[in-house]
């Protein structure tokens, strides 16, 4: 499983692959937002991010999220997480460019 920071006012989306990571360890403030993208969800997330159902904003409240990607195979989860850039790329041109940094 990565664990993908996806930041919309510094376009960044970092990777974690330790859950003990400290980083991965502040995600918990209250309006965090969180999506899981697996086997049972791809299909419905992707089209969420496809009809811009998760929105970006400079605001609090959507200005992040935090992307659980688990298929239980790395390099398909980097497929995975580049479609997404790719999707939240179509309305959220900062994000189609940035770049995708491996954290740890």
């Amino acid at each position: 499983m990565i664990k993908v920071y996806v930041n919309y006012p510094n376009p960044i989306f970092s990777i974690h692959r330790d859950p003990l990571c400290a980083e991965v360890c502040k995600r918990g403030k209250p309006s965090q937002r969180h999506i899981r993208i697996n086997i049972d969800s791809a299909s419905t997330e992707l089209q969420r991010f496809l009809n811009k159902k998760h929105t970006f904003s400079s605001n609090a409240g959507s200005n992040d999220m935090w992307l659980d990607i688990e298929f239980d195979d790395a390099d398909f989860e980097m497929s995975v997480l580049e479609c997404v850039r790719r999707l939240i790329g179509k309305h959220y041109a900062p994000l189609g460019r940035a770049k995708i940094k491996t954290h740890c």
